[in-house]
């Protein structure tokens, strides 16, 4: 039989180790039977010991790695050249359109890479080779489809590893992850080094991998460190209440560790290498010779410890899931696909189905009733159907009903006093301390309560009336919003692509971009210029002329300090081959600048200030660098993350707060919350919160207390749990915008608020767009 048509990906990175084939529309096919695949209203999507296929759906257990994947559609069956594969399947697959879409586990279906003629019921046959791919790190995965109107069950073909899994042992649960995280230190580096490693082995190991010396006698728990202050009483308390947890969790592992040691006869553990007794002791590891260790065994750990009865009885779940799970699965994809209930075979012609000893097969059929997945009746043949067995009370038909009895008549109820307010679980009584000035403190509260709600509950049952609850309400009318000022200076993108700009107050729409995901609009002297993740950017110039910019396809770039040229980082990855290149591009249409580089050392970029560019060398722990074009690359004697692009400060995260590196050099550190930035101009930090919303200014100053200034931001009681406001954009060193999240709905149409930071003053921006879709702001150009 012909290949009608193939697709190939070369560069295949599954999502949570699997595989993902989807159809474009799993709305599913008018006249389906409903009833093949049996199940598929579950909406689960098992992939058993290899894979699975459904109505609209195949997934195949992949791992890691880049793997090498293609797709064929088959006139007919095609030959059986399988040998080379080490897992084959064939099973049904049934299509709701034309197409199927290779994807990833959360990125839905795409459009269509394979057409596959029409809607209905296909074959696949699903095969896998391990590791072959040109660098190893990967499987050569062939999917062959082909009309098979009359679906027969799945059936395997060839597996390369056993049906029945390696078990449970549990030992991951009970020592939590950093000792086992130095068991897979230790087998790793004893991979590498081809037989038994030493301490001094794997220290090295250690510090090759991008830990720091002396990693070994570091304390094997590492409590989290003094929250340092946000500005706010409410959230310097959450803060610490959650660290509180932790170190009192941490707490409970180390007696928990100490314990295990005590019972496996080994010193207690305080520092990482203190692990190793324990681990050899466990059998996680295996002491050969003197100092040696390599990889081991280990019991399953209810057979090594003391456990209480239900930690036993979860081990062994768990261990038995591992084992005959995903077997289980492939039994239950049998039914699923089977024509008829009951499935009747013989327990030999399943095992062949299966690819499985008998005595496998009936393991596996233990687990999958245990588990209810299905349930079996009789001996030979077998007759199986899908689901737990019914219970003789559900199965029996079901008595006449007693006749109901009218109710006595009773007295009137007594009225009673009103029950005093009762506060919501989980709700505070007080408001949460605040620091700063506060809201609105000389009108009405601006922070209402929930609206007044309306139940309609069900009528009784005598008389069929119904009656309504009425909740009391408070707070009905809400204060007026702040007064509407001017749009916002540079301009607004609108969800429907249109940039606008304002002339003398009045609106201009100054071009219609295509629709694309845009991430930022950032202003410059030659126009807007509109970026995205993976698409050309667009340049718009003050006449409303779109001009392509095809250099720029990331969303991360900087605008250097003449507003004309913007840095931008190129990477571009196959497999596992990744190439940087640091580029300079003139939106003039001068010459493109390359800063001289090894294309194969990893950077990022952190800011620019007039014609330098700073950024990062991951390859040097992240070491921060400095360009000019026209000269070499040179190290920056401070590690920054962010560069104010007026003075050239910069900022720092550390364990103590934020360093501010000053242009001459000097630094100071603040010490606030880490989540802090610089803000214009590189004398102040901010930081915003929702719920309620503030933007709060700590000064650049030295000392061990910080004096914040907090700017409460006005909200209404369509506010949402998620806040009210998208990320800021500084207009100018003095104003802020904020816009609104698309699902707020102020009472009045606007796009957003101006807050000032000299003074708090908040204006209320106009309204653009549709209603209920939020509008990017252009990110102004900032000059000295």
């Amino acid at each position: 039989m012909a290949v009608v048509r193939a697709f190939e990906h070369d560069d295949y990175s599954p999502e949570y180790g699997l595989v993902v084939l989807r159809d474009p529309d799993d709305s599913g096919e008018p006249g389906d039977d409903p009833e093949l695949p049996r199940g598929s209203d579950r909406e689960d999507e098992p992939t058993g010991t290899f894979a699975g296929a459904g109505a609209g759906w195949i997934l195949c257990q992949a791992g890691d790695g880049h793997h090498m994947v293609r797709v064929e559609l088959h006139d007919g069956p095609p030959p059986a050249d399988h040998a080379g594969f080490d897992d084959v399947l064939e099973t049904p697959y049934r299509a709701s359109s034309r197409g199927l879409s290779l994807t990833v586990l959360t990125g839905g279906a795409g459009p269509a890479d394979l057409e596959l003629g029409g809607a209905g019921c296909y074959r696949v046959r699903v095969a896998r080779r391990r590791g072959d791919t040109e660098d190893g790190f990967g499987d050569r995965w062939l999917l062959r489809f082909w009309p098979d109107p009359a679906p027969e069950p799945p059936v395997w073909l060839a597996r390369g590893r056993p049906a029945v899994g390696p078990g449970y042992n549990g030992w991951q649960s009970e020592l939590q992850y950093e000792p086992m995280e130095l068991a897979g230190i230790v087998n790793a580096a004893a991979r590498e080094h081809a037989g038994p490693v030493t301490v001094e082995h794997i220290d090295d190991w250690g510090r090759a991998h991008s830990r720091l010396p002396g990693w070994l006698d570091a304390p094997l728990w590492q409590p989290p460190r003094e929250p340092l202050t946000t500005g706010h009483a409410d959230l310097d308390e959450r803060n610490a209440a959650q660290r509180a947890e932790v170190v009192a969790r941490l707490a409970g592992q180390q007696r928990r560790l100490d314990g295990i040691a005590a019972e496996l006869g080994v010193p207690p553990v305080r520092r990482k290498r203190d692990l190793l007794p324990l681990l050899a002791a466990a059998g996680i590891l295996v002491r050969e010779g003197p100092d040696g260790y390599r990889a081991g065994r280990p019991a399953r750990v209810d057979t090594v410890l003391s456990l209480p009865p239900d930690r036993v009885r979860s081990v062994r779940l768990q261990d038995a899931r591992s084992r005959f799970g995903p077997l289980a699965e492939d039994l239950e994809a049998v039914l699923r696909w089977a024509s008829r209930a009951p499935l009747e075979t013989t327990a030999a012609e399943l095992a062949e189905r299966l690819l499985v000893s008998e005595a496998e097969l009936r393991d596996g059929l233990a687990f999958a009733q245990r588990t209810g997945l299905l349930h079996a009746d009789g001996g030979e043949p077998l007759q199986l159907w899908l689901g737990r067995r019914p219970s003789p009370a559900s199965a029996a038909p079901t008595a006449p009903a007693t006749p109901t009895v009218p109710a006595v008549p009773t007295a009137p109820a007594v009225p009673t006093a009103p029950a005093a307010p009762v506060t919501p679980i989980g709700t505070s009584v007080a408001a949460p301390m605040l620091s700063g000035p506060a809201p609105n403190s000389d009108g009405p509260s601006t922070r209402s309560f929930l609206l007044g709600a309306m139940a309609r509950v069900a009528g009784d049952a005598a008389d069929g009336r119904g009656m309504f609850v009425r909740f009391p309400q408070r707070n009905r009318e809400e204060p007026p919003g702040p007064p509407f000022g001017a749009p916002p200076r540079a301009g607004v993108i609108e969800a429907n692509g249109t940039l606008v700009g304002w002339r003398d107050g009045a609106r201009v729409d100054l071009a219609r971009l295509e629709a694309a995901r845009w991430s930022r609009a950032l202003q410059t002297r030659q126009g807007v210029l509109v970026v995205s993740h993976g698409h050309p950017a667009r340049l718009v110039s003050a006449a409303g002329e779109v001009t392509e910019i095809d250099e720029v396809r990331m969303p991360g770039v900087m605008l250097l300090g003449d507003g004309r040229r913007v840095a931008v980082v190129d990477s571009k990855h196959h497999r596992r081959v990744s190439r940087y290149q640091l580029r300079v591009i003139d939106l003039g249409g001068g010459p493109v600048e390359t800063m001289p580089w090894p294309d194969d050392r990893g950077i990022g970029l952190v800011g620019a200030y007039r014609d330098t560019v700073f950024f990062v060398d991951h390859q040097a722990r992240w070491a921060t660098m400095r360009w000019t074009p026209g000269t070499d690359p040179e190290r920056y004697a401070h590690p920054v993350q962010q560069v104010d692009p007026l003075t050239g400060t910069g900022s720092a995260r550390k364990v103590e707060g934020i360093t501010v590196v000053r242009p001459d050099g000097t630094t100071v550190t603040v010490p606030v919350d880490q989540m802090a930035r610089l803000a214009p101009g590189g004398d102040r930090l901010w930081t915003v919160r929702s719920n309620p919303p503030a933007l709060t200014l700590f000064p650049v100053e030295p000392g061990a207390t910080v004096q914040p200034q907090v700017w409460w931001l006005p909200e209404d009681r369509r506010r949402s749990p998620q806040g009210t406001y998208r990320e800021p954009v500084w207009e100018d060193t003095e104003h802020v915008l904020f816009g609104y999240h698309p699902w707020h709905f102020p009472r009045e149409p606007a796009s957003g608020v101006r807050l000032s930071v000299r003074d708090g003053a908040i204006e209320r921006l106009p309204a653009v767009g549709s209603r209920g879709q939020s509008v990017m702001f252009v990110e102004p150009l900032l000059t000295p």
